[in-house]
C-alpha cells in the first residue's frame, strides 16, 4: 500500500500560542493519502490538546476566580512570609541554643533550598499536573514547619528550615504559574497586583510579627501558624481550580522528567549559594574553600548548560528562551530587582535596631511605607496594563524610583527625620510595585504558551538568587567594616570589650544593656552607622544595573486569549 503524508495550513481566526499577535493564525493539517485507494484522512493535530484548550479558551466565573486567587494568595503569603519572619529575631533563637557562629543559617538554609527548587518545580509542574505539584509542596512545607517548630538543636532546626524551603519555594513557583494559566496578559496584571500585594504584606508583617511573638511568647509559634494557613488555602484550590492533567501514563511522564539536569542543576547551584554564604562571614573571599567552590560551581554550570542544550529531551531551563529579548531583559531585570530588594528588608531594621535603638518589632514597623507603597502600585500597574496594553513605561518607572530610593539611604544619619526615612522607603516600594511583576509579564507575553512555566520559573529563581547574592555581597562589607570599628572602639574601651564585640552579633545590645556610658553607647551607634552606610553605598551598583536592564525591554502586544499552556 503506498501513502503519502501531507501537510496543509488554513487560516484559523485568533491570536498564536507562541505569542505573536493578530486575528488570524494558520493551523496545521496533516492529510494521510491512501495512494491505491484513494481515501484521504485529515488529522488536526489541535485536537489532541482539546481538553487543554478548553480550559483556556473558557470564560471562569467571577466568584471562582475569586476563590483561586484567594488560595493563592494564601499560599504565597506563607511562602514570602518564611523569608522575613526571623530577620529580628535569629539571634535570640541562636542565643537559646548558645550557637551565634550558625544562627544567620536559620535564614540562608531556607533561601538556599527554595532557590535551588524554582526550576524545577515548572518543568515537573507541566508534566505530572499542576496540581499535584501544589500539594506536594504543600505537604513538604508544612512537614518542615513542624519540624522547626519542635526542633531541639540547631542543626535540626536549620535541616528543617531547608526542609522547609523545598516546599515554600515550590508554593512561591507553583502560585505564578497557575495564574498564569488561569488569566490572560492583558488581565494578568490586575491579578499579579493581589500577589504582590500578599508578598509586600507578609514582608512587611515578617519582622514585626517575629519580633512580636518573641518579646511575649515561644518563637515555636511562628511555624505553627503556617498550619492553619496552608490546609484551607490548599481546601480551596481543589474545589476552585480546574486545570487539566497532562496526557500520558505515568510511565510516559517519568520519561520525559530531565532528571539528569535536575541532577546536574543541584550540584551546581548549592555550592555556588554555600559559597556565597561563607564569603566575608566564616571565611575569606580570597580563601582557598571559598575560591575552591566557586569555581567548581562555575565548572558544573558549564557541564548544565551543555546537558540542557544537547541531552535533555524536555529541559528544565530551555535555553532557546533566552533568544526573547524580553526574557533574557527580565532575567537581568529580576536578578537586579532581588538584589535590590533583600537588601533593605535586612539592613533597614538593622539600621533601626542599632542605630536608632528601637525595639525588635518597632524595627520591623519601619518597613511598612515601602511595603504600602509598593502595593499600591502594584494595583495600579495592573490596572493600566489592562486598560492601556502597556507595560515598558512601569518598567523603566520601576528603575528609576527604585535607584532614587536606595541612593537615598545613603544619606542616613542619626538625625535623619521619621518624614525622610519615610519618603526614602515609599520611592524604593513604588519602584517594587511598578516592575517586579510587570517584568514577568513582558517575558511571559514574549513566549509561547507551552513555555510559560519554565519562564515564570527561571526568572523567579533569577530574583531570589540576586537576593541571595547581594546580601552575602553586602554582608560581607558590613561585617568587614563593623569588624575594624569595633576592634578600634574595644581599644578605647578595654572595660567594655564584651559588649562591643557581642553587639556585632547582637545589634539589639546596643539599646538592652543598661548602665552603659553615653560615650560607650555613641561609639556602638557610630560603629553601626559607618557599617551600614557602606551597605548603602554598595548597593548603588545593583540599582545602577537595574536602571540599564529596564531599558532592554521591547514592546510586545498583550493577548487578550489565553495561551495554551499544558501539553
Amino acid at each position: 500500500m503506498a501513502v503519502r503524508l501531507d501537510k496543509i495550513e488554513t487560516p484559523v481566526a485568533g491570536g498564536s500560542d507562541d505569542g505573536s499577535s493578530g486575528t488570524e493564525r494558520k493551523a496545521e493539517i496533516k492529510v494521510c493519502t491512501d495512494v491505491e485507494k484513494g481515501e484521504v484522512k485529515a488529522v488536526d493535530e489541535s485536537s489532541l490538546a482539546a481538553s487543554s484548550q478548553l480550559f483556556n479558551k473558557e470564560e471562569i466565573p467571577k466568584g471562582r476566580m475569586y476563590a483561586i486567587v484567594i488560595g493563592l494568595m494564601l499560599l504565597y503569603f506563607v511562602s514570602a512570609l518564611e523569608t522575613t519572619v526571623l530577620a529580628t529575631v535569629y539571634i535570640d533563637i541562636s542565643n537559646m541554643y548558645d550557637d551565634m557562629s550558625n544562627g544567620i543559617w536559620i535564614i540562608t538554609s531556607y533561601l538556599l533550598s527554595t532557590t535551588v527548587v524554582q526550576p524545577l518545580y515548572g518543568k515537573f509542574s507541566d508534566i505530572l499536573g499542576r496540581f499535584e505539584a501544589v500539594v506536594v509542596a504543600n505537604v513538604i512545607f508544612c512537614v518542615g514547619s513542624i519540624l522547626c517548630a519542635v526542633s531541639s538543636s540547631m542543626g535540626m532546626l536549620i535541616a528543617s528550615r531547608a526542609i522547609q524551603g523545598i516546599g515554600g519555594g515550590g508554593l512561591m513557583t507553583m502560585v505564578s504559574v497557575i495564574l498564569s494559566d488561569v488569566t490572560n496578559e492583558r488581565d494578568r496584571g490586575k491579578y499579579t497586583g493581589f500577589l504582590a500585594a500578599s508578598w509586600g504584606i507578609a514582608s512587611a508583617v515578617g519582622p514585626v510579627m517575629g519580633g512580636a511573638i518573641v518579646e511575649n511568647s515561644s518563637w515555636r509559634i511562628i511555624f505553627w501558624i503556617n498550619l492553619p494557613i496552608c490546609v484551607p488555602a490548599l481546601i480551596v484550590l481543589y474545589f476552585a481550580l480546574r486545570i487539566p492533567r497532562p496526557a500520558g501514563t505515568l510511565r510516559d511522564k517519568l520519561r520525559r522528567i530531565d532528571f539528569l539536569g535536575a541532577l546536574v542543576f543541584q550540584a551546581f547551584v548549592i555550592p555556588m549559594i554555600i559559597a556565597f554564604a561563607w564569603g566575608g562571614q566564616g571565611f575569606s573571599w580570597r580563601s582557598a574553600r571559598v575560591l575552591a567552590t566557586i569555581c567548581g560551581a562555575a565548572v558544573v554550570g558549564i557541564v548544565f548548560l551543555v546537558v540542557e542544550w544537547k541531552v535533555a529531551a524536555e529541559p528544565i531551563v530551555p535555553l532557546r528562551l533566552f533568544r526573547k529579548r524580553n526574557v533574557t531583559a527580565s532575567a537581568l531585570g529580576h536578578f537586579c530587582v532581588g538584589s535590590c530588594i533583600y537588601a533593605p528588608l535586612m539592613f533597614v531594621p538593622s539600621w533601626e535596631l542599632s542605630v536608632r535603638r528601637a525595639s525588635e518589632t518597632s524595627a520591623g514597623l519601619h518597613l511598612l511605607p515601602l511595603m504600602g507603597s509598593m502595593v499600591a502600585a502594584a494595583g495600579l500597574a495592573g490596572v493600566l496594563m489592562a486598560r492601556l496594553g502597556r507595560y515598558r513605561q512601569l518598567i523603566w518607572a520601576c528603575g528609576a524610583f527604585i535607584a532614587l530610593g536606595n541612593s537615598l539611604l545613603i544619606l542616613y544619619t542619626p538625625t535623619t527625620s521619621n518624614a525622610q526615612r519615610i519618603g526614602t522607603l515609599v520611592l524604593t516600594g513604588l519602584g517594587l510595585g511598578f516592575g517586579v511583576q510587570t517584568m514577568l509579564v513582558a517575558a511571559q507575553c514574549a513566549v509561547r504558551g507551552l513555555d510559560m512555566a519554565a519562564t515564570t520559573t527561571v526568572l523567579l529563581f533569577m530574583r531570589t538568587l540576586g537576593g541571595i547574592f547581594a546580601l552575602s555581597i553586602l554582608s560581607s562589607v558590613f561585617n568587614t567594616r563593623l569588624r575594624r570599628e569595633a576592634a578600634e572602639l574595644s581599644a578605647r574601651y578595654p572595660d567594655y570589650q564584651a559588649l562591643i564585640l557581642g553587639a556585632i552579633n547582637d545589634q539589639s545590645l546596643v539599646s538592652k544593656t543598661p548602665g552603659v556610658p553615653a560615650a560607650v553607647q555613641r561609639g556602638l551607634q557610630a560603629m553601626f552607622q559607618d557599617a551600614l552606610h557602606e551597605v548603602f553605598v554598595g548597593l548603588a551598583p545593583f540599582s545602577g544595573l537595574l536602571v540599564l536592564s529596564t531599558l532592554l525591554f521591547a514592546h510586545v502586544e498583550l493577548q487578550q486569549r489565553k495561551k495554551r499552556t499544558i501539553k
